[in-house]
């Protein structure tokens, strides 16, 4: 017989911490705009920012609320992040793709 552990995912973000960023408002609008969560993650290109379906957060991460929708941001990338802009889209959110 197969066991199966399943963590809600509620006890995960129980250790997340939320900060306070500037958020250039083309930024903010776009975040509130999506249908979900969003994520800055660690990628060769420096800080970019996913759907939480392509990179979902992780213990380790801070978070910014923005609206009804939260930004979780990469322990890494935390620390050294000043302000949320559009450098941090990828080329298919820039290119009007889905990302």
């Amino acid at each position: 017989m197969e066991h199966f552990f399943y963590l809600e995912p509620s006890f995960i973000f129980l250790s997340m911490k939320q900060i306070t960023l500037k958020i250039e408002p083309e930024m903010e609008e776009y975040i509130r705009s999506k249908s979900t969560d969003r994520r800055i993650a660690t990628t060769c290109e420096g800080p970019l920012m996913f759907s939480v379906q392509l990179s979902p957060p992780k213990p380790t991460d801070s978070f910014v609320q923005v609206g009804e929708r939260r930004v979780y941001i990469s322990g890494v990338q935390a620390p050294r992040i000043k302000v949320i802009d559009s450098r941090m889209l990828p080329k298919c959110a820039v290119q009007s793709k889905k990302c």
